[in-house]
């Protein structure tokens, strides 16, 4: 009996040793991996920063610093508003020149009418605009400024601060540089289109265009540094141009004689016994819708 006894308890005292072995071991472990309790410092608290001080309020604007934004707020609209009036006057030069001339030949004038504007904007962009304003008082041409419009030019402020820039000679204008190059590059292209009526039906396409960029760039932009850019004539014989009738009207004038003198009268106007022969045009609707443009349209040279 004593001998079964035996048997059955050992296999028991063996596993209740194991897991009190366990027991042991795992309490151990815990208590080496447990924290130890954190250190309580009396640290001392870091004083608050002071608040900032709040920006004093800045001044209102004076009744004159008012009054002179608001002055060339209104004169750039208005220079603005009489260069798109300008601009305007192509339309009417399209209208009349095609009206007048024969069908066969409408394409051919209004593409002219068309593409005129864009050649000069480059050609006056380029080089016109500098050589025409540029400062040189009583010279041939402007001296000063560069390419592409890119001198300095402060006209908004001179009216507080005085004149900075290149383009002194119309610095009188206190309306932004690009509003003055803009009104001065619609009466570019307008000096231009006078050449087209004079010139229709008997000039090639390429050679028109040709001199339209050599309107732009040289013959509007000297002529007019003598006159507005107080050039040679202004300086010395104290000219005066009143609504473009010399520097814009007179110049294309000449240009369309010249023009006209080379090429000579169109196919078919003489006969070969000197008899005129009459060549009507195919749409008087067209030119008088074009005159009236004209008409309102240089009401925008008077600003």
């Amino acid at each position: 009996m004593s001998s079964v006894l035996r048997i059955c308890f050992r296999p028991g005292l063996a596993v209740l040793a194991g897991l009190l072995l366990m027991l042991t071991t795992t309490s151990r472990v815990q208590a080496q991996d447990a924290p130890a309790p954190a250190e309580t410092t009396a640290t001392a608290e870091a004083p608050a920063p002071a608040a900032e001080e709040a920006p004093a309020p800045a001044a209102p604007p004076t009744a004159e610093e008012v009054l002179g934004k608001l002055t060339v707020g209104i004169d750039t609209i208005w220079v603005l508003v009489c260069s798109m009036l300008v601009f305007f006057m192509n339309l009417g030069f399209g209208c009349v020149e095609s009206g007048f001339c024969r069908a066969k030949n409408c394409v051919n004038i209004l593409s002219k009418n068309f593409v005129v504007f864009a050649v000069c904007s480059i050609g006056f962009w380029l080089v016109g605009w500098d050589l025409m304003f540029g400062t040189g008082d009583g010279e041939f041409i402007g001296k000063s400024g560069s390419f592409m419009v890119q001198a300095k030019d402060n006209s908004p402020l001179q009216a507080t601060k005085g004149y900075e820039g290149e383009y002194s000679s119309i610095a009188w204008a206190t309306v932004p540089l690009w509003c003055k190059f803009f009104f001065q590059l619609c009466f570019a292209g307008t000096a231009a289109t006078i050449v087209s009526g004079a010139v229709a039906e008997r000039i090639k396409y390429g050679a028109f265009i040709a001199f339209c960029f050599v309107m732009a760039v040289a013959i509007y932009p000297v002529t007019g540094h003598w006159i507005w850019g107080f050039g040679y004539l202004a300086k010395e014989w104290n000219f005066w141009d009143f609504a473009g009738s010399t520097v814009v009207h007179s110049v294309g004038g000449w240009a369309a004689l010249t023009g006209a003198i080379i090429l000579g009268p169109r196919i078919g106007k003489f006969s070969k016994d000197g008899r005129i022969n009459a060549i009507p045009g195919h749409n008087m609707t067209a030119a008088f819708i074009g005159c009236l443009v004209l008409w309102f349209g240089w009401f925008g040279f008077n600003p």
